[in-house]
């Protein structure tokens, strides 16, 4: 009953959030309480609204795509074959019947846009209960088959549904708690490999700036270019051939956090190329800015030209992606943890595609959708709140 009211009130109080901002901005109500507009109708705060809703627009479509396409797949009695294994031993009566319990478990029915509008309503954020199912055992009678299963109730307020095919002790647990684990693991991986990339693409950048075709900046460019002319996979197992060269552990243990190192260190080392190539360009095209010829005119030093004027200005384009990056850590990578043996959220999208587990795909989308909604929105925020050029109203 708790989460229930605290569902409700936390809906209610967001509608009524977004119905004062727009009477505010208006002008509807208090349009001569100047504090109050500069409070409610502040240009950020509206563009942050306007962002979120055609973002979550965007991801009912992509939902709805995906929803459709899943569906196709499902078509005929492949999927409950693969679940039902005892499916050749079965009456064809006995098998249509199951087959259509397992369809309607999965929320497949002849209906599309029912079963659509059902999920949506599952998606949205609405308190509910939800209840996991999972079999204690099974009974095979001489026509039919009876299945002993418990379940276990929780409230929800996104419900992701539960998974079937995946099996390795996954069947029937919350598709939520399951792409949180997996999440847990691909973050701690992906944190630590930002931080490389971030600690060492930036003075890279700056170096190769500063010594314009210099030695670092030749030793800066062909490391660029090899990394774009070597295919990623290929490039990752070079990487994880010096790794186990240096003596480094290149199979990933939960318990052993040295085995973080080998995969953070590939993405943060194959990260860092594209942010000194991008740092380097930004601060190339303020070398020539007029203020730069006055700061130069007015006898400052190069170093202080470089740190406190041409610096500040050219990471600007590139702050927005840090909140993407620490973000999109949470959803992995495939081909880092598929070669390193991680069981993080990367695979899980090709294996839950693979098995067929509808709910397990739709969920990661729809995670995937939120963390993405999210990460352009920090972006955003962080732009304006570094860049006093940005304006987000239409002057």
């Amino acid at each position: 009953m708790g989460t229930y009211l605290i569902g409700y009130t936390a809906i209610a109080l967001v509608v009524v959030f977004v119905i004062f901002v727009n009477l505010v901005s208006r002008r509807i109500i208090f349009k001569n309480n100047l504090k109050m507009q500069q409070i409610f109708a502040h240009p950020l705060l509206l563009y942050s609204l306007r962002r979120i809703g055609s973002a979550l627009i965007s991801i009912l479509l992509a939902i709805t795509a995906t929803f459709f396409l899943i569906h196709l797949k499902s078509r005929g009695v492949m999927i409950c074959k693969q679940a039902i294994g005892t499916w050749d031993k079965l009456g064809e009566s006995i098998r249509e019947l199951h087959c259509a319990n397992l369809k309607a478990r999965l929320g497949i029915t002849d209906n599309w846009f029912l079963d659509l509008f059902r999920y949506y309503y599952k998606i949205l954020p609405f308190p509910k209960t939800v209840c996991e199912s999972y079999d204690v055992g099974t009974i095979v009678g001489a026509e039919t088959i009876y299945t002993v299963t418990n379940q276990n109730c929780r409230n929800f307020i996104l419900d992701l549904g539960t998974v079937f095919f995946l099996g390795g002790g996954h069947n029937g647990k919350f598709v939520l708690d399951l792409i949180s684990e997996k999440m847990v693991i691909s973050f701690k991986i992906g944190i630590i490999a930002i931080f490389v990339e971030l600690l060492l693409g930036y003075p890279m950048g700056i170096l190769m700036a500063k010594y314009k075709d210099g030695v670092f900046d030749k030793i800066g460019k062909t490391y660029i270019i090899t990394i774009d002319a070597i295919p990623g996979v290929a490039y990752y197992y070079i990487w994880m051939a010096i790794f186990a060269g240096l003596g480094l552990p290149t199979m990933y243990d939960s318990s052993n956090v040295v085995t973080y190192i080998a995969p953070a260190l590939t993405m943060g080392f194959t990260g860092m190329a594209g942010i000194a190539l991008w740092v380097r360009r930004f601060m190339l095209e303020e070398f020539n800015s007029d203020y730069v010829k006055f700061a130069r005119a007015k006898g400052l030093s190069e170093n202080r030209i470089m740190y406190t004027h041409i610096l500040r200005n050219a990471i600007v384009p590139l702050v927005r992606s840090i909140p993407a990056a620490i973000l999109g850590a949470l959803l992995g990578t495939f081909y880092i943890e598929k070669i390193y043996g991680i069981d993080g959220i990367g695979g899980l999208l090709v294996v839950s595609e693979s098995q067929n587990d509808y709910f397990v795909l739709q969920g990661i989308i729809v995670v995937a959708a939120l963390i993405s909604i999210v990460s352009y929105l920090a972006g955003d925020i962080v732009t304006a709140m570094v860049d006093p050029r940005v304006s987000f109203t239409k002057e």
